[in-house]
């Protein structure tokens, strides 16, 4: 097969010929309008009603329930064992604040 291109390729080569066209393709090309670049919005309409979905979802399978009562056992937890409650709210905060700026630069 390689040699089949070989032999393509070189006789286009040989065979080249050179049309003048006497500025006609750029007068065609001057002539057409710009084209306006189309902003494709089916995927971002997918990506909000896939976000509106999940969210639905979480709610009526009781996602916010399962956070609420994960952060509890870990509030009580973290409290019985004698951790001062500044300390928890400090990292609260912190992971916030990480959140929105991986959010910030990705936008």
């Amino acid at each position: 097969m390689e040699d089949n291109d070989k032999l393509i390729e070189q006789f286009m080569k040989q065979s080249r010929q050179e049309i003048a066209d006497e500025g006609f393709t750029e007068r065609v090309m001057r002539g057409l309008p710009e084209r306006k670049p189309q902003r494709d919005w089916l995927p971002e309409v997918w990506n909000v009603v896939m976000i509106v979905a999940a969210i639905i979802l979480f709610v009526a399978f009781g996602g916010v329930t399962a956070i609420k009562n994960a952060l509890y056992q870990y509030l009580d937890g973290a409290l019985t064992q004698g951790v001062d409650i500044r300390v928890i709210f400090a990292l609260m905060c912190a992971f916030v604040f990480y959140i929105s700026q991986r959010a910030i630069q990705k936008a």
